[in-house]
């Protein structure tokens, strides 16, 4: 029997192999279970970090062109090499080492940017633990995920929960064939007309009004702030509205699919702080914010901050 012969029958002989018939076509993964893959990853980088310094642990998972808030003339770092050189220069970080478990996090419709919020601790080398906070805002690169944008925070002492929940999953087939070519430009300007809004109704206010039922706040408590209702609720009222803050938008990224995506920029206070110069600019402090909407045709709201 001759070879050809030979594969000829094999093929016609294993049940569900039709021959000259066009492979089926792959099913893209849902958004849950590409959200579960991100996951997998962060908790990857987390357990990997408990063997090097916090400062490479965190550049381990760092995008190149990777975004972080800083204190001092720049207030972004623009790049995992600043961000690294940063950390380090901080005795408190340098030698550190760090673990972390996400725990709340979603993903865009096309699966190639998500989220992650979580908890941290940051142990020295004599033992002293430090709790924190984490948000982290991703890329599908061809490394697989990677950090596009960083930033933690210190929270007190306290019972957290530590059990993942998802926000914001994407309806992808309502996002299938979708243009969004103007998706950055509209987020930006749904930031724009939220800190506008805050002069006119009050800073709490507008936190109701431009957040998701389901957002996140990294808030001053143990745990996360849970709910727009509750983020506007940790705000003191105002006197008199617009006379606290303003923010605006400097810069921002956002996914192909126009659903979800992030605005960084300065936070400005509207008074002197004491014993601040007269002559001396009012500092600002950096943020950045996540935002997400359901549709193309929904507007613009935060999710995470």
């Amino acid at each position: 029997m001759s070879p050809l012969l030979f594969w000829s029958i094999l093929v016609a002989a294993v049940p569900g192999v039709v021959q000259g018939a066009e492979p089926a076509a792959a099913v893209a993964p849902t958004p849950a279970v590409q959200l579960a893959e991100l996951v997998a990853a962060d908790k990857a980088f987390a357990e990997r970090a408990r063997e090097l310094p916090f400062p490479d642990a965190i550049g381990a998972m760092l995008a190149p062109d990777a975004v972080m808030p800083a204190r001092g003339a720049k207030p972004f770092l623009r790049s995992r090499e600043q961000i690294v050189a940063y950390l380090k220069a901080n005795p408190a970080a340098a030698s550190a080492r760090a673990e972390w478990v996400p725990v709340r996090g979603g993903v865009s419709a096309d699966g190639k940017q998500g989220f992650t919020a979580g908890y941290l601790t940051i142990t020295q080398p004599d033992g002293t633990k430090q709790p924190g906070k984490y948000m982290t805002y991703w890329g599908r690169t061809a490394d697989g995920w990677r950090a596009l944008a960083y930033k933690r925070a210190p929270r007190p002492e306290g019972e957290v929960d530590s059990v993942f929940r998802a926000l914001g999953l994407p309806d992808a087939a309502a996002w299938r064939g979708t243009t969004q070519h103007d998706a950055l430009d509209t987020l930006l300007a749904a930031e724009r007309a939220f800190a506008a809004k805050a002069q006119v109704i009050g800073v709490g206010p507008a936190f109701a009004e431009y957040g998701r039922a389901d957002a996140i706040n990294m808030g001053a408590g143990a745990g996360y702030t849970e709910s727009a209702a509750a983020i506007a609720a940790g705000f003191d009222p105002e006197p008199v509205p617009g006379q606290s803050i303003d923010w605006g938008p400097d810069f921002g990224i956002v996914s192909a699919s126009g659903d979800l995506g992030v605005s960084f920029g300065r936070i400005i206070p509207k008074q002197r702080p004491p014993g601040l110069a007269a002559d001396a600019p009012i500092p600002a402090s950096p943020f950045f914010t996540i935002w997400h909407r359901d549709t193309p045709t929904s507007p613009w709201r935060y999710i995470a901050e």
